[in-house]
């Protein structure tokens, strides 16, 4: 049987597991705090950022998530990069 203080680190491993092979993003954190999973990272996207956020909920067996991963820009830079 699985301790009470294994619980957390193994649900946050399953979600990684989970994230890494349905949304396919590496980088992201997973914390869980109580009844509640917290997801924290960057990704391009909002398609990225909800593929994540189900992937997750997959795997938190009850668990609330809360998705706080942000999406970054890729936009081209304005101009000319000079190097001194």
């Amino acid at each position: 049987m699985t301790r009470t203080e294994d619980v957390p680190h193994y649900l946050v491993e399953h979600i990684r597991d989970r994230v890494a092979e349905q949304a396919h993003e590496l980088g992201i954190q997973v914390d869980v705090r109580g009844d509640k999973v917290y997801l924290r990272g960057q990704v391009m996207s909002e398609e990225r950022r909800r593929d994540i956020e189900e992937a997750a909920r997959a795997a938190a067996h009850g668990h609330t998530v809360c998705n706080e991963v942000s999406v970054v820009s890729s936009r081209e830079p304005d101009g000319e990069e000079h190097l001194s």
